[in-house]
């Protein structure tokens, strides 16, 4: 009898430990939904430099601006990341608007060029094809998941074809091999279902199925691993791809594209007494330019100038690391990049080539959000790129590859930075893309009615919400923006490195479009599910 009871206290306490560590963290989810609620602000002006900025290829660029801002432009995008670049780039490669030299692009970026998520991120051009699309499949059905898939894995050969075309050598664009490694048996069980109910969908995708002891023995892991998935992804040094954009852009068109770095836009207002034709005041630190487009490339600050968008997107601190291997890990020259799976959560690695010196190229790992305190829902609403990092998270991504290698590991292993970035999440888990509808912007131009799409003269616009993989989202979504702002999105356009021929709804997933009834059902409240 005092053996059951004692069984039965200990099953009781459990109980009450789990339901107060529920209720502990729907405390927290729901100060992290009073904190979406509330203006992300701009972007620090202090923020940590991370190792991807530590040496900019091009100097000239970093602080860019011009000795006076421009009174009018045609077009202002803001944010100087991989959305904004792509945006630019793609609105100046369409006729006419490219070749009217009328035409004015300015972007404005409130730090230094390009020092947002892209600059901060892994470089991971991965998508993991048979859990997305098990997820897309429960919200939009098969044929729409493999849409949604197709477009997330078209990114990898974009990438490389632009870097190619344009000879950006320096971003270190390459194919590799991408292995997940499974913690988890159930994990992975669940895993190797959904890869074979994909392969029904998805046959051209071709992932190799590895269990324990071939893992242990083709990707020197220890028994740690249960079982591994090895596919095709890339890498890239995000920075600086998006860098050279910027410099080629400007050699090409310097009349009619602008770099204003260090000046934040403070706000945006319907002008009555600006130049006809220019109804958008975009008010910056520096003074107003009007403009007869705005185009909101600012991924997690975007609610900052669009308060329609407070409860849809949300800011979350993610960390990032560079690591340098043990003298035993295997060498691979760069081609081989890893996703550690456990639990829900995953930890995303790269490995830069060797050095020129032949040592091996810097580990670039980021993840544990789920390892903080909350379990991820304490950074969740957090904007401060240049603040504290979380102790827990740090422990787990700088100790998770020894764990996972040794004795494959060796001496000489050491962690040499870490730094935050802020990354977005939207209700649905989906970047919104396209045209701002007013009742969400509170600007309504005159003759713009609400939820229109019937004029080109004006308008806002946004790409942002890439939920962590801003790689496999940003580029063609940018791509799309600014075929649409051009109105060119119906017409059959060539196939060119970096953009798909044909129309734009032959490539670009209908899910992704900013419909004013698609942003009133993605509330941030739906990511309970997620987190």
């Amino acid at each position: 009898m005092g053996a059951l009871l004692s069984s039965l206290r200990a099953t009781y306490q459990s109980i009450v430990s789990a339901l107060a560590l529920l209720q502990d963290l729907s405390t927290e989810f729901n100060r992290a939904l009073h904190r979406a609620s509330e203006s992300p602000g701009v972007p620090t002006p202090n923020s940590e430099v991370p190792y991807w900025l530590s040496s900019p290829p091009f100097p000239e660029l970093v602080n860019a601006s011009s000795p006076s801002l421009c009174e009018v432009a045609d077009v202002a995008i803001i944010g100087s990341g991989i959305a904004g670049a792509a945006i630019a780039r793609s609105l100046l490669h369409i006729e006419p608007f490219g070749t009217g030299a009328a035409n004015k692009v300015v972007v404005f970026e409130a730090r230094q060029l390009c020092s947002g998520a892209t600059g901060r991120n892994g470089g991971h051009i991965k998508v993991a094809p048979y859990e997305v699309f098990a997820r897309y499949s429960n919200a939009y059905g098969k044929e729409r998941a493999v849409a949604l898939v197709r477009f997330q894995l078209r990114h990898l050969q974009a990438l490389i074809d632009v870097c190619r075309h344009e000879k950006i050598d320096i971003a270190e664009a390459r194919e590799v091999e991408t292995v997940d490694l499974f913690l988890d048996g159930g994990a992975f069980d669940k895993a190797i279902d959904d890869v074979k109910e994909m392969k029904k969908w998805l046959p051209e995708v071709e992932i190799n199925i590895w269990d324990k002891d071939q893992a242990q023995q083709k990707f020197g892991v220890n028994s740690s691993v249960v079982g591994v998935l090895s596919y095709q992804a890339g890498a890239i040094w995000a920075y600086r791809f998006v860098a050279s954009i910027w410099d080629g852009l400007l050699k090409r068109f310097p009349s009619q594209l602008s770099i204003e770095t260090n000046t934040p836009v403070e706000s945006i207002s319907l002008s009555k007494s600006g130049p006809i034709g220019f109804p958008y005041a975009v008010r910056t630190s520096r003074g107003i330019v009007y403009t007869r487009h705005v185009v909101h490339a600012t991924n997690a600050f975007a609610s900052y100038l669009v308060p329609g968008l407070r409860d849809k997107i949300v800011g979350a601190k993610a960390h990032m690391s560079s690591q340098r291997p043990g003298q035993q890990f295997p060498d691979l020259a760069g081609a081989r990049s890893w996703s550690v799976v456990c639990g829900g959560a995953f930890d995303y690695v790269t490995q830069r080539p060797p050095s020129s010196g032949g040592a091996q190229g810097d580990l670039m790992i980021g993840g544990g959000f789920m390892r903080s305190l909350k379990q991820g829902i304490d950074q969740v609403g957090l904007y401060d790129d240049g603040g504290s990092l979380d102790a827990l998270t740090v422990a787990h991504i700088a100790g998770i590859f020894p764990s996972i290698f040794s004795p494959k590991w060796g001496e000489g292993a050491s962690l040499k930075q870490v730094w935050p970035g802020i990354i977005a999440l939207t209700g649905d888990s989906l970047p919104f893309v396209g045209r701002l509808d007013t009742r969400f912007t509170g600007r309504k131009v005159q003759g713009l009615e609400e939820g229109a799409n019937d004029t080109n003269s004006y308008g806002e616009w946004i790409a942002a919400g890439w939920s962590g993989e801003g790689m496999v989202w940003a580029w063609l979504a940018g791509t799309a923006l600014g075929i649409m702002i051009a109105g060119k999105e119906s017409e059959e356009l060539a196939e060119v490195a970096g953009r798909p021929g044909g129309t734009l709804d032959s490539w670009l997933p209908k899910e992704l479009l900013a419909s004013a009834k698609r942003l009133r059902s993605a509330d941030i409240s739906r990511l309970a599910s997620q987190l």
